[in-house]
């Protein structure tokens, strides 16, 4: 699929073209001599580019595809540390390097089956209400020679909101361009 920047999309929901990235932030700590990651986002308001009047008469296939759902949500928040989480490991410090982070792609919490709570989980979502995020593929490519990155990430959404607890709605998003985080 082909992304536009600094938009985050969810397949099969009633804006194929995506939501606007509203607020985006990267920062890197020290935790044990290892490089740990915290990545928050929040989108606009779904409705905020193009309105969707919900039409009464239509008989949508799942709330995911309902556009009166998602707007009594508003807007979407994805963070590894909006609620607490402590993050996503990263490298050794004495790895820590735009050099070294430049083309690599990270996999998170890619068998979310096998935790035992959600909780546990690298990010949390407030999607459609508080659901469940997982299964995720960062990759950070640096721009040029400078301390910019592109982030493009992937993942898969379970409604655990709902009692869904299968990740089967997929999302993705690029950030065109993010400062290298020095470490904290």
């Amino acid at each position: 699929m082909r992304m536009t920047p600094d938009r985050i999309y969810f397949k099969d929901n009633p804006w194929p073209e995506g939501h606007p990235i509203k607020e985006f932030s990267w920062s890197a700590k020290e935790m044990h001599g290892e490089v740990w990651f915290d990545l928050h986002l929040k989108s606009a308001d779904y409705y905020a580019e193009r309105d969707i009047q919900d039409d009464e008469d239509v008989d949508y296939p799942s709330d995911w595809a309902a556009p009166i759902v998602w707007g009594n949500y508003h807007a979407c928040t994805l963070s590894s540390n909006y609620w607490g989480n402590e993050g996503f490991r990263v490298c050794p410090k004495a790895d820590y390097s735009p050099e070294m982070l430049d083309g690599l792609e990270l996999s998170i919490d890619p068998e979310p089956e096998a935790v035992e709570d959600f909780e546990d989980l690298a990010f949390h979502i407030y999607l459609l209400g508080h659901d469940a995020a997982a299964k995720h593929k960062i990759r950070f490519d640096r721009i040029g020679d400078t301390s910019q990155f592109r982030i493009t990430w992937t993942g898969k959404i379970a409604q655990a909101y709902v009692g869904d607890y299968e990740f089967r709605h997929e999302f993705s998003l690029m950030v065109s361009s993010a400062e290298f985080p020095a470490l904290k």
